[in-house]
């Protein structure tokens, strides 16, 4: 019988597609996932449960047998050599092959090697079971592959495993672990997303610090969880600090939000109501007129962790390799669901313009595989997309069923760059009543949010730098000396307006 570790949890489901799929003679088995431990585990179940001899293979030791400490057979190191074993073997064995890797089928013998052996293995039970994520089959091989996606630990084997690993590290250092039920409750949502071993990588390095576990170090979860996450260089982990509130303007886009929060963070009611959960929305516009404040600030007033996706991160020079970093970053933002993932700038990704071929060719396939995962995505991730520069997104992105709305930031009116002046003086201790900021408002045609800060800003210095305080004939003179982006790309943005005019909703 097959010692069944305490601390990885899985799913009678997951042992159970697994053992269907060895009765019913699959040679060759990819199980797609993260976490390698937790494949082998299952591979070992289904062994047991169907009375089969398990064999593992690594490029190390070559093939072994655990329950038979003696076996080894000569040279397997050399994965040629251990598939020419299981070919000659003809036994009903499920062989693992740990360390199995897109080399090995890129060379052409060993995958002749490999097909011959996966065409004898589909006489019985016997079949070979790769752990890993990413293969790129080749189509000679493809039609004796199965794949096996394994699910994201549900939210029930995230507590079993999480209180397991707690009840251990208490078992060998007794000191205090204490957790309110509120503590567990938002410890699992900052975990869920990481691996098993991650989890308990982040538990146990807490633990030691803390000296115990309780309250403080629930708070020090998402540190390491960011840590985790960013160290994979696709994804970044944001902390949201602005609120819906210091979003001046965009009164459409803020009601449209206010209707959609409860049906996308409670997709069962909402189910039950006939409604689908939102996919998310694309705004457009002239650049530094809060479209990333707006991601920020839905995540903070939907109460859920904020994910940007950095499209230039995507690109690999490697062929296959942007895909992958895209699927990985999927699978991750699925992972760590409910989120909001911010794509910035999209037209970075999927751009239309001047690039080399090659590139041009890498853009497609990851535009491809994203329009794809848009139109069938699961609930949870909800997409906030910004763009620039409309004509370098390909228009299929754009039709209906993408995107459940998409949105024009135009400039600020007027009384909204009052707004958006207000708001800043507010954040450097400054009243706003104490100021003209009609007047200001009116002296700043054609600015940008971003430019209106940058008037307030170096109005603070020139105030500093004179020993006296900010006044509003500071503000005006700052802005005299700044020429706003209308001014320079008028074209552009009148371009820019005429498109959106009809085809989008204006957010404000």
């Amino acid at each position: 019988m097959v010692d069944t570790p305490e601390l990885l949890p899985t799913s009678d489901a997951e042992v159970r597609d697994i053992e269907i799929l060895i009765r019913a003679n699959h040679p060759f088995i990819l199980i797609e996932t993260d976490e390698p431990e937790r494949g082998e585990l299952l591979i070992r179940w289904v062994a047991d449960r169907l009375s089969l001899p398990y064999a593992q293979w690594t490029p190390d030791d070559g093939l072994k047998r655990p329950d038979m400490p003696g076996f080894k057979v000569e040279g397997s190191e050399e994965l040629r050599v251990c598939l020419d074993y299981i070919e000659d073997t003809h036994g009903e064995w499920l062989y693992h092959l740990d360390g199995f890797s897109q080399q090995h089928l890129d060379d052409p013998r060993t995958l002749h090697t490999l097909t011959e052996v996966a065409h004898k293995l589909f006489e019985h039970r016997g079949a070979i079971l790769v752990c890993t994520f990413g293969l790129e089959i080749p189509v000679e091989l493809q039609r004796l592959v199965t794949r096996l996606r394994l699910a994201a630990p549900s939210r029930a084997q995230y507590e079993l495993f999480v209180k397991q690993v707690l009840r251990d590290l208490h078992q060998r250092t007794p000191v205090e672990v204490k957790l309110t039920a509120e503590d567990i409750t938002r410890l699992l949502n900052q975990l869920s997303g990481l691996t098993y071993f991650e989890v308990k990588k982040i538990l146990t390095k807490l633990f030691v610090e803390d000296q115990g576990f309780g309250h403080a170090s629930v708070s020090r979860v998402a540190e390491a969880k960011r840590e985790i996450i960013e160290r994979s260089g696709v994804l970044e982990y944001f902390t949201a600090e602005e609120s819906i509130a210091d979003v001046a303007g965009l009164a459409r886009l803020k009601d449209w939000l206010r209707h959609r929060k409860a049906a996308f963070t409670e997709p069962e009611r909402a189910r039950s109501f006939g409604l689908a959960s939102p996919k998310g929305v694309l705004l457009l516009g002239v650049q530094g007129c809060g479209k990333s404040m707006c991601a920020k600030a839905i995540a903070r007033e939907w109460g859920l962790p904020l994910i940007r996706l950095d499209p230039s991160n995507l690109y690999n020079k490697y062929f296959g390799e942007s895909e992958k970093n895209l699927r990985r970053a999927i699978r991750t933002a699925e992972a760590m669901a409910p989120i909001v993932l911010w794509m910035d700038e999209m037209e970075k990704a999927f751009g239309l313009g001047e690039s080399s071929s090659d590139d041009s060719a890498t853009s497609q396939r990851i535009f491809g595989a994203f329009l794809s995962w848009m139109q069938d995505k699961r609930d949870g991730v909800f997409v906030v997309a910004t763009c620039n520069d409309i004509e370098r997104l390909p228009p299929e992105l754009l039709r209906k069923g993408r995107f459940d709305e998409i949105f024009f930031v135009d400039l600020p009116t007027a009384e909204v760059r009052r707004e958006i002046l207000a708001v800043h003086l507010t954040r450097r201790g400054r009243k706003p009543e104490a100021f003209a900021l009609d007047a200001v408002a009116e002296a700043t045609p054609g600015f940008s949010g971003a430019e209106l800060e940058q008037v307030v800003v170096s109005g603070l210095y020139a105030a500093f730098a004179r020993g006296t305080d900010l006044t509003d004939a500071l503000l005006i003179e700052e802005a005299m000396r700044t020429v706003p982006l209308y001014t320079t790309a008028r074209e552009k943005i009148e371009a820019l307006r005429t498109w959106a005019d009809g085809r989008t909703v204006p957010a404000d």
